[in-house]
This record gives structure tokens, C-alpha cells and sequence, in this order.
């Protein structure tokens, strides 16, 4: 199978890029960082200076975002001497989307070679260490989704070659999209940790694991997932960083505790919740973000 066969062409997508955000953007020397906004932490957004909009669904082969808190939408711009392209929400198993179409606007952002990938979402904290509204930097993962350990067996467009070159190869991925590159990077944990502790909020360190959904989980799951070493849950990520690490891009994953998902408590999740939770962390995660943009500047520099 071929980017074309199914509808998704990865160069004629960048290509709207430039179309859309124009030359200054698209050719300026200044490093790249690609970010992906979860649940609620649009907000960011409003941060991006002078963003240019593009819809995913109007790039053939990519689908509008349907969940709640999910603008479903690319923003290019800038942010602290930095090209910034991000997803203002992303795509779900829950909607109905197979691991290959999820990943399409992934694909495109890793076409782009930018010099960072940071991924974020709302989670379910498992580990009762964690407080609702805390960061935490994702240092492992289980993936889970669609009932499938690690590997997603699906075609993947190549994503390895830089997007100056206007014919991308059509080489596709092999069928599992795990690897083993690290998924996070160690420089940009430690630009993050450095935020935490001049914002003075909490940052730790967890495994992920991800799961289809839409359905929060039940006591039995968490007791479950608690014993597979799991210290959040949530409905996304791997496969965005999974792929974003497998084209050797520099990745690195953060979770915010939305709800405590402990087996014993009383409470039960709901999406307004998370929304709120996430909207009160974005100023967290917009420091660690404007921290990882500072040390790409920093390293920029050095060279």
C-alpha cells in the first residue's frame, strides 16, 4: 500500500504548509518544534505568535477531530525565537480511527523534521504519589490500544527523509512502529525539570499506558493496570511518539493528572473535570514548552 492508494499524501500535505504559512515560515533558519495539544490544553494555543490555521480535515486523507476540547486544527507560528507547528487537539481510537489515520498528522508534523517533538495529554493517575494538576514527564509506555501490545500493524508513509526533499520516498514503515530509540530525550527532561523547580509546580516522572476508551476505567482495570507498572492512563500518545521517535526525531512526552484513577476511591471521572483540570496545568506545560524552545536556541547557538 501507498501513501496514495489510501487518500494521504505526505508531500502534497507539507506542501499546504507552505502554502498556507508562506516562505518566512517554511525557510527561516530557526529551529522547528512540533507540539501536540491533549485534552484541554488548547490554551496553549493563544501563546503562538501569529499562527497561521489549518484544519485537519482539509488536507486530503486526514479527519477532523470530533472530542470535546479538540479544536482539530495545525497552528504554525512562533514562540520564544522558535518556529512552533502544533496540533491543537488530536485524533482518538475512540472516534473511530484506525492506528494509521490517527498517526497521519504526526506523520506530517515528523515530515518537517522538526528539532523537537513534545507530546501531551490528560491522564488517569494510577500512582498514588500524584496530585490532580500534576506534569508528569512519560519515561516509558505500554501501548494498548485496539487490544494490540506494542506493535500497530499498519502502513506507514516514510517519514525519514528531510521535507526539502520534493520526493519523499514511499518507503513504508515495517509493521510494528515500536522501536528501540528512547522516547525521552534526556536533555529536554532536564530543561523541564529546571522549569518545575523555578515555576514551583510538581514534575515526575511515570510510565504511560494507553488504552482505546472512550470509557474511563473501572476499579478492576486500575488494579489491573497498576500491575502491569502503569502510573497514568490515558486514550493517546504512543503511537504519536512512537512514531515521532522511530524517524529519529527528539521526542519527549508529558501527562497531566487529570483524575486519580485509584481503585479503592469513591470518585468517578468525567470529561468536564478533565478539561478543567487540563486548562488550570497549561501554564505549567507552556513553561516546560518555552524551557525545551529555549535550550533549541541555546543548542542553535553552540553550533
Amino acid at each position: 500500500m501507498t501513501a496514495e492508494s489510501h487518500g494521504f499524501e505526505l508531500p502534497w500535505a507539507i506542501e499546504q504548509f507552505r502554502t498556507r504559512a508562506g516562505d518566512e515560515f517554511m525557510d527561516s533558519s530557526l529551529p522547528l518544534m512540533a507540539v501536540v495539544l491533549g485534552s484541554g490544553l488548547g490554551g496553549f494555543a493563544e501563546s503562538i505568535e501569529s499562527p497561521t490555521a489549518i484544519r485537519y480535515d482539509s488536507i486530503p486523507g486526514l479527519s477532523a477531530s470530533t472530542a470535546s476540547g479538540h479544536r482539530g486544527e495545525f497552528l504554525l507560528g512562533w514562540i520564544d525565537s522558535v518556529r512552533v507547528l502544533a496540533m491543537a487537539g488530536r485524533l482518538h481510537a475512540y472516534e473511530g480511527h484506525s492506528i494509521d489515520e490517527l498517526t497521519r498528522p504526526m506523520a506530517v508534523m515528523a515530515g518537517m523534521r522538526p528539532s523537537a517533538v513534545v507530546v501531551s495529554c490528560a491522564a488517569g493517575g494510577l500512582n498514588p504519589r500524584f496530585r490532580v494538576g500534576d506534569l508528569v514527564l512519560i519515561d516509558e509506555h505500554i501501548g494498548m490500544l485496539h487490544g494490540q501490545m506494542g506493535a500497530f500493524g499498519a502502513d506507514r508513509p516514510s517519514v525519514l527523509s528531510p521535507s526539502s526533499n520534493p520526493n519523499l520516498s514511499e518507503t513504508v514503515f515495517a509493521n510494528a512502529f515500536r522501536c528501540g530509540r528512547p522516547t525521552c530525550d534526556n536533555g529536554f527532561a532536564e530543561a523541564a525539570s529546571r522549569a518545575a523547580r523555578e515555576g514551583g509546580f510538581r514534575l515526575s516522572l511515570g510510565t504511560y499506558l494507553a488504552v482505546s476508551g472512550p470509557n474511563y476505567e473501572t476499579r478492576a482495570e486500575c488494579r489491573m493496570m497498576k500491575s502491569w507498572g502503569a502510573d497514568l492512563v490515558g486514550m493517546s500518545t504512543v503511537p504519536e511518539v512512537a512514531l515521532a521517535s522511530r524517524a529519529g526525531l527528539r521526542t519527549l512526552s508529558i501527562g497531566v493528572v487529570t483524575n486519580m484513577a485509584i481503585p479503592d476511591s469513591p470518585a468517578t471521572a468525567a470529561h468536564e473535570d478533565v478539561l478543567a483540570v487540563s486548562n488550570a496545568a497549561g501554564k505549567n506545560l507552556e513553561s516546560v514548552v518555552r524551557a525545551i524552545a529555549r535550550s533549541l536556541v541555546q543548542e542553535q547557538g553552540n553550533g
